[in-house]
């Protein structure tokens, strides 16, 4: 048994309260290691030394290097105290707490050796948010999805709506309006919510280079537009969540341009980080975003910025009811602002969702007091390393997604937005060279992976694109895919995730029989995705309940199939 390789901490990802009295504990063991059992000693804090309950552990989670033992602690009481019981492969029973490894259960010194779960305190308890659990997102470009039937402010486009080669100051004419009209169609398809990116008043046809904060850009409409859209989405129980931009403004920002003028005597200097009297975009002596001239950083250090913004997260929720935001670049902004932030629009929403922008391990923002989610690019990583580079085969796929699983607790698990694609990657459908198969089968696997899915616009319908700007065309109403057998594929798999265990179930990731399996689990219903890219036909079992690419028990290559029992 590898001592070293064992671990478990109170109060943390392996130790959490998921209600007023249950909890989760985890323990991470070498992977294949020679172990016959584990078991959990515990009970009630103040009773644990007068009796220990006893609660077998079961592998739940494999990545490439560790098994992750997982069990529920509820005794009706909160607050719990508890050590492992592990029995190595020679039969030896070892007793794993606060103070290592010991082979005498020492009970009398269970107050300074044992692990705890404290008394929970609600807004400490990180669990899924019910105003979101579950649903499909569905990522907007509002510049680039639909224009209003009868638009009348057209006299600012100057790009062609059906052109392959967009640009961002260049402009095709979608509007908040548009969005509203294509409501039904999102309803049909089978989404929950929609992520727009940003509205606010800018130059650019992305507008994460803001120039007022306070305003809906004029090519997109007005505020009461805004309104109305959101309106019309919870009609058909469609959340709306906005994209805010807190790192940076725009350089055109009145904020930045008085400083620009005043330099020092700006009472807007200290909003900013300028090394000198003035701003020069020549010499570029103002921290940016990515070395953007355009793109001044905010400094969300400065108490009255941090007032500024979260009047400007307040506004939309109280004026206009949107129910979110996804915060850009919110992992080079300070821990005390998205605290701040999260308690203020929580004080005007309850049910406020916050998902940050974070491209690696985001556990330090994660929970109730910062960000409820992130934007899951672990989960692109994986499947573009199985799908596209043919760097992970259907064991290192399993792998790598339990691994991105043991990185934050159950709850936050229930709520990441999981994505292949976004306005900042590559289409996937490009990545994967315009192969449907491959695309089917991402879109399966996003389906069934626990979380919220998000289809990026277009996806539905198979749109190319590569990098900024290509992955920004208009969305192509014309398509004939609209009418495709697999555009139907897509269709019924976003009907699928409607299912309750789908929708929140447990979950097992693991490969079989060189297939990636992915199967989630409530007490009433089991549902399996087997997919299927390791280059040969598999014999399944038995007949699936729906496939791709699959005949009779046989699931071809670069094929999927659904069990349900």
């Amino acid at each position: 048994m590898e001592k070293s390789a064992i671990l478990h901490q109170s109060d943390s990802k392996f130790s959490f309260p998921v209600s007023a009295t249950k909890a989760v504990v985890r323990l991470r063991t070498k992977r294949g290691d020679d172990i016959k059992s584990v078991v959990v000693l515990w009970n009630t804090s103040h009773r644990f030394w007068k009796k220990q309950l006893r609660l077998p552990l079961e592998v739940k989670y494999r990545d490439d290097l560790f098994d992750w033992y997982v069990g529920e602690l509820d005794n009706g009481v909160p607050g719990y105290s508890y050590l492992f019981e592990i029995t190595d492969g020679d039969g030896v029973v070892w007793y794993y707490n606060e103070s290592g490894f010991d082979t005498v259960l020492r009970v009398e010194h269970a107050f300074e050796d044992n692990f705890t779960v404290v008394f929970p305190n609600k807004l400490d308890t990180v669990v899924p948010n019910k105003q979101f659990e579950g649903r499909v997102f569905y990522q907007i470009f509002p510049e680039r999805f639909a224009r209003a039937s009868a638009k009348q402010n057209v006299s600012y486009i100057d790009m062609d709506w059906n052109t392959d080669k967009p640009d961002n100051m260049h402009f095709a004419g979608g509007d908040l309006v548009g969005i509203r009209e294509k409501l039904p169609y999102l309803k049909d398809l089978g989404i929950g919510a929609v992520y727009m990116t940003p509205i606010h008043q800018s130059v650019s046809a992305h507008k994460y280079d803001i120039d007022d904060y306070f305003s809906v850009d004029k090519m997109f409409g007005s505020i009461d537009d805004l309104k109305e859209l959101v309106q019309a989405a919870h009609a058909l129980d469609i959340k709306i969540v906005m994209d805010l931009v807190f790192n940076h403004s725009s350089y055109y920002n009145a904020l930045f341009q008085d400083v620009v003028k005043l330099g020092k005597k700006s009472k807007y200097y200290d909003w900013y980080f300028v090394n000198g009297d003035k701003p020069n975009k020549t010499k570029l002596n103002y921290n940016t975003f990515a070395d953007v001239w355009m793109m001044p950083k905010l400094n969300t250090n400065n108490p009255e910025v941090q007032d500024y913004l979260c009047r400007v997260g307040e506004f939309y929720l109280r004026e206009c009811k949107v129910d979110g935001y996804r915060l850009d670049v919110a992992f080079d902004v300070s821990h005390d602002f998205w605290r701040l932030f999260k308690r203020r629009c929580r004080a005007v929403n309850p049910d406020v969702f916050v998902i940050g922008e974070d491209w690696q391990n985001s556990e330090s923002f994660l929970g109730n007091d910062q960000w409820d989610s992130v934007m899951n690019y672990a989960f692109k990583y994986a499947c573009e390393r199985f799908f596209v580079e043919q760097r992970y085969d259907a064991k290192g796929f399993c792998d790598y997604l339990n691994s991105a699983l043991m990185r934050y607790k159950d709850g936050t698990n229930m709520m990441m937005l999981n994505l292949v694609d976004s306005h900042d990657t590559p289409r996937f459908f490009e990545q994967v060279n315009r192969n449907k198969s491959l695309m089917l089968l991402t879109i399966a696997a996003l389906m069934f992976y626990p979380g919220n899915p998000m289809i990026y616009y277009g996806d539905e319908i198979f749109m190319d694109g590569k990098m900024d700007p290509f992955n920004r065309k208009c969305m192509r109403w014309n398509s004939k895919e609209f009418v495709g057998a697999e555009h139907a594929v897509v269709k019924d798999l976003l009907c699928l995730r409607q299912q309750e265990a789908l929708r929140c179930g447990s979950t097992r990731i693991f490969e079989w029989n060189g297939l990636a399996i992915i199967q989630r689990n409530t007490a009433d219903a089991s549902w399996t995705l087997a997919l299927n890219h390791n280059g040969k036909d598999v014999e399944l079992e038995s007949a699936p309940f729906y496939s791709y690419n699959c005949t009779d028990k046989v699931l071809h290559n670069d094929g999927f199939a659904i069990f349900c029992k």
